[in-house]
């Protein structure tokens, strides 16, 4: 899946910051782009800023400080503690580092600060779309795999 990321949007290091609580102290769920978008086109979800990181081609999703601790425990919880889903955690997630070379894909704004995420929603639909894709992708290897008859 391929898209498109305007170029009129400034890297996140060279832009101000347009909210009063510092970005370090977030953290952020990462997964990769299919999957991530995914699940910012499901309208039963709610996200904080959510950023895509270049370097990596994942996105990531600023959530309240501590979530990265809670991450293992909360998948677990939701039963999906024994499947890979390639969906990870970044405590101190600051996508105003130069380093970092992100854009943003929803900025942060009122109504969308990290702070207001509800945690388990979001990383329920965030498992069950990294699932997805990883079904989708075998899928398409299966088919390509030639059927043998004896």
């Amino acid at each position: 899946m391929s898209f498109a990321i305007s170029r009129t949007r400034a890297p996140l290091g060279t832009s101000e910051r347009s909210f009063s609580e510092p970005c370090s102290e977030n953290d952020a769920l990462v997964l990769a782009a299919d999957p991530g978008l995914a699940l910012l086109r499901r309208p039963d979800v709610r996200t904080g800023p959510v950023a895509y990181g270049r370097e990596n081609g994942c996105l990531m999703l600023l959530v309240p400080a501590g979530s990265a601790e809670e991450l293992p425990g909360l998948l677990e919880w939701l039963e999906w503690g024994d499947i890979e889903l390639g969906l990870t955690a970044r405590a101190s997630y600051d996508p105003y580092d130069p380093r970092e070379a992100a854009v943003w894909l929803r900025p942060p704004e009122s109504g969308r600060e990290a702070d207001r995420v509800d945690l388990v929603r979001l990383v329920s639909a965030a498992a069950t779309e990294c699932h997805r894709a990883r079904l989708r992708s075998t899928a398409r290897k299966s088919r390509a795999q030639p059927l043998a008859f004896s």
